[in-house]
């Protein structure tokens, strides 16, 4: 197996700000800080406002990602490592036996479980994003949310479960490797 090319400072970054961004709003969200997104309909509505514009923040992050997903260095684009042929299902599966055997994979960035994890947390992510962006229209601080935006605003809410579980997958990812002497989560903090 060649050896992969570096992952380029952007995507990095981009990396960071997801990271950074994504954890903000959901702790803000759920109240872990503050009162929670859930007080748009109080008079004061702070923590919502703040979710709002972290989420927001947050959005143009997984935008640019996204760009940069089809543009951006070849080692980094979907084309070339979203597990949707039937060779990178087979690698996800070689993977997922490894570890049922206590074996940690020794592949390149987002080949493998790696790249089906990824994928996942940029699908359930745009997804956040998508229905956090409807949210921020259709939500009136102050006034009760009636309709439509209200469902959306409940399909936003699978977030409190659909960040936690990835954070697990994703960070559980990365300590597994540094176990094994594979230290990834150096060159996402610009330390390698």
């Amino acid at each position: 197996m060649s050896i992969p090319a570096p992952l380029d400072r952007v995507t990095r970054f981009l990396h960071l700000g997801l990271a950074v961004f994504g954890v903000w709003a959901w702790l803000i969200g759920t109240g872990i800080i503050g009162a929670g997104a859930g007080d748009y309909d109080h008079a004061d509505h702070s923590w919502y406002l703040q979710h709002r514009w972290v989420g927001i923040t947050f959005s143009a992050f997984l935008l640019a990602r996204i760009i940069w997903g089809l543009v951006g260095p070849t080692n980094i684009r979907f084309v070339n490592w979203v597990p949707c042929t039937p060779s990178r299902s087979k690698l996800v599966i070689e993977d997922v036996r490894l570890l049922l055997r206590f074996k940690v994979p020794e592949r390149p960035t987002h080949v493998g479980l790696s790249g089906f994890v990824e994928a996942l947390g940029l699908l359930a992510f745009t997804w956040l994003a998508v229905s956090g962006v409807i949210n921020a229209v259709e939500i009136t601080p102050g006034v009760k949310l009636m309709g439509w935006p209200r469902v959306i605003k409940g399909w936003h809410q699978i977030g409190d479960v659909l960040v936690p579980a990835y954070l697990i997958l994703h960070i559980g990812g990365t300590i597994a490797h540094s176990l094994v002497g594979k230290q990834v989560w150096k060159k996402m903090l610009f330390l390698e």
